[in-house]
């Protein structure tokens, strides 16, 4: 079986970069992702990526691909179910049955928001349903939003958008906060925020956006409409990297923890992107990761060479 200098896992930015920095070392460079572009497929409004000014996430994903082929980077269109160490080396086996040999692997597929799953969530994805407000809060300049959740993420959100949109609910199903009281406070201190607990979203309405949301008071039961043009929901993250299970060291959300070069606690596994325990989840910064772990990357191997 041939064996590539690196295995990279995940075709989203992270990946992408990785993947380009990777070529350019002239590492033998395999990329295992079931599509390339990863969440950026999922916004319509791209709006903070240095360089690209089409703002359709679908087309940046086509730019990734089209950079990745002229570069001649090999792609599987698979998921990677496992890796196993299999002496000075990594063996990556897949979902359908291939199976993968590298001196290297970097991580950065196996992360997805976490859904409310309540009708009109899918639907009105990207057309009044976003998941990171760093990304659309400019717009929502002089609107009604509405932040699902409690935990940090959702108030510094709320913080944000509080600068932007005429009014925001803060929107929790519980009465008390994970959040850190500092952000909790300072959320409070907006004049434009309104927080609402006991209350869970039911329904996202709208025609061709959003128009409105469908809330339940968990303490009267009594259900009630809220005009709002946008909602974020904030509610969390799901890390999915079972394939890295027992080889790396987690946090307690099962993000793998990092150093400054993205190497992981396992000699030779780097990861990049949301899988990390890194801050922050905007596409360019997952780029920086990947680059950063594909250099790293080929330090590692050049050592390890030298070396033997």
């Amino acid at each position: 079986m041939e064996t590539y200098d690196v295995i990279i896992i995940g075709g989203g930015p992270a990946g992408v970069s990785a993947a380009i920095y990777a070529k350019r070392k002239l590492l033998r460079t395999i990329l295992i992702s079931k599509e390339i572009g990863g969440q950026v497929l999922l916004t319509n409004n791209i709006e903070n990526y240095p360089g690209f000014v089409e703002r359709s996430g679908i087309r940046l994903a086509e730019y990734f691909e089209q950079q990745l082929r002229e570069l001649g980077v090999e792609i599987v269109e698979d998921a990677v179910r496992e890796i196993r160490i299999e002496g000075d080396s990594f063996r990556a086996i897949c979902e359908e049955g291939t199976e993968f040999l590298g001196k290297s692997v970097i991580a950065t597929g196996g992360s997805s928001h976490r859904k409310l799953n309540v009708p009109g969530e899918d639907e009105f994805f990207g057309k009044g349903v976003y998941v990171c407000a760093t990304c659309d809060a400019p717009l929502t300049k002089n609107k009604t939003v509405a932040v699902v959740g409690g935990g940090n993420a959702a108030f510094q959100s709320a913080d944000l958008l509080a600068r932007y949109a005429n009014k925001v609910y803060l929107i929790h199903r519980r009465g008390v906060f994970s959040a850190d009281g500092i952000l909790v406070n300072r959320v409070k201190g907006h004049g434009n925020v309104e927080i609402m607990t006991n209350v869970a979203v039911r329904e996202i309405k709208g025609k061709e956006r959003v128009e409105s949301i469908l809330l339940e008071s968990l303490e009267s039961r009594r259900v009630f409409e809220l005009p709002v043009q946008k909602i974020f929901i904030e509610i969390g993250k799901e890390v999915k990297a079972g394939y890295l299970k027992g080889l790396v060291q987690t946090n307690q959300h099962n993000q793998v923890i990092v150093d400054r070069l993205q190497r992981t606690s396992c000699r030779g596994i780097f990861a990049a992107g949301e899988i990390t325990d890194l801050p922050y989840g905007q596409a360019i910064i997952s780029a920086g990761q990947g680059a950063v772990a594909a250099l790293a990357a080929f330090d590692y191997l050049s050592e390890k060479e030298g070396s033997g």
